[in-house]
């Protein structure tokens, strides 16, 4: 007699649970490349220059870099869900941090906070891959993973400068923050 054994979570089921953890790795790359289309938004709003301007932008990457080392011992300590899911929850109010202030000192905390905690996105979809998924496809998702983040690059691009001729800075990257933590 035969019986049927599940080797792994449905197919479909992973692919929706991956899809949510990609999400948050393409509103990183969104959020990496979007000051670069908000320049001159930025400069006038803080009354900053174009040294200022790279401060800002910057700050991102420094938190950024200093989360390298932290997030891999995370992933293994926490697991992927509660990592990405607070991952997303510091982002989001980041990203409402930095959309809803008036003074270059919070809007520069948004973006440290923006910075650190998506940085947990890739190593956390990675993690989350190799646990959903068959190791016999893990590159072809990890290789969909960095497919994700680059759309999210370009959405940083053109539709992002449509949205700003459109609507406010401010407005977009709220709505942004809020889809974030939802």
């Amino acid at each position: 007699m035969e019986t049927n054994k599940l080797t792994g979570p449905p197919m479909t089921l992973a692919w929706f649970i991956w899809g949510l953890g990609a999400l948050f790795y393409l509103a990183g790359f969104f959020q990496r490349v979007a000051p670069a289309v908000m320049t001159q938004e930025l400069m006038q709003d803080f009354h900053i220059s174009a040294s200022g301007l790279g401060h800002l932008s910057g700050l991102y990457f420094y938190s950024y870099v200093a989360m390298q080392i932290p997030t891999g011992i995370l992933a293994d300590t926490l697991g992927p869900r509660k990592l990405l899911t607070a991952g997303c929850m510091v982002a989001g109010m980041g990203t409402l941090l930095f959309a809803l202030s008036t003074q270059f000192f919070w809007a520069g905390l948004g973006r440290l906070l923006i910075g650190g905690s998506v940085a947990v996105a890739f190593v956390g979809l990675l993690k989350l891959s190799s646990s959903w998924f068959p190791k016999k496809i893990y590159a072809f998702v990890a290789g969909n993973a960095l497919s994700i983040g680059l759309i999210g690059a370009v959405t940083a691009g053109p539709p992002l400068r449509f949205l700003l001729d459109t609507f406010a800075w401010r407005q977009v990257i709220t709505t942004t923050g809020l889809m974030t933590l939802a």
